[in-house]
């Protein structure tokens, strides 16, 4: 760190001095005793300690239902009536105006003439956010969402709980081939007994209309011979 060796007197107002004296317990024409402050302030006016952080919010069961808009135990409430606001705090399980409990329609007309609507007079802002909402907007948002919880359990309940699968398609059926007949062949086997005459058995050779044909024609041609 490089050393400087000026000296320049910089005028402090009296009353910031009386002030600073004041404050650190020493005379405030000690400039040699007050130097030490004045130097501390200014080098941390110049870097400043960080911010300490936030503590998370604690989750809390407690808060007012307001219809379908729940609002957990420290929700501000804030309401305005010639444009100067007035505020309110959820405390456990009520709303908290100046100390008494009121109603969302008894805080949005608290002044007028008290015919507003509280839904549409009311800003929300909830623990650990830093924007304010207004009211109408989070019933909304809130509706939107029980719908959609409904719906989905609407289809759960229409849904069938053992789904049965598919049947197979029948298999195709082969044609059954069968052998063809055997044909008779007209050979008797050996030990067979021989079928009986017009009972479907074998004809014998020379018997027949054909047969007896041929035995007169060749009667005819012998006889004509010399």
């Amino acid at each position: 760190m490089s050393s400087y060796s000026l000296h320049f007197p910089i005028r402090v107002p009296d009353d910031v001095l009386v002030e600073l004296g004041e404050f650190t317990g020493t005379f405030w024409s000690d400039s040699f005793a007050q130097e030490p402050f004045v130097i501390e302030a200014i080098r941390n006016y110049i870097k400043p300690a960080p911010p300490a952080p936030q503590q998370p919010v604690e989750a809390t069961e407690a808060g007012y239902q307001w219809k379908q808009v729940f609002l957990p135990e420290g929700t501000r409430l804030r309401a305005s009536f010639g444009r100067q606001p007035y505020f309110a705090t959820v405390v456990g399980a009520e709303i908290k105006y100046d100390g008494h409990a009121v109603s969302p329609s008894c805080f949005a007309n608290l002044h007028g003439s008290g015919n507003r609507n509280a839904w549409k007079a009311i800003w929300l802002r909830l623990p650990g956010s830093n924007e304010w909402l207004l009211a109408d907007v989070c019933r909304s948002a809130r509706k939107a969402a029980i719908a959609r919880l409904h719906e989905g359990c609407a289809q759960a309940d229409h849904r069938p709980a053992d789904i049965e699968p598919a049947p197979a398609p029948p298999a195709a059926r082969r044609p059954v081939v069968r052998p063809p007949a055997p044909r008779p062949t007209g050979i008797r086997p050996p030990g067979a007994p021989a079928p009986a005459q017009g009972q479907g058995g074998q004809r014998k050779p020379g018997s027949g209309k054909t047969a007896r044909r041929r035995k007169r024609r060749a009667a005819k041609q012998t006889s004509g011979k010399p």
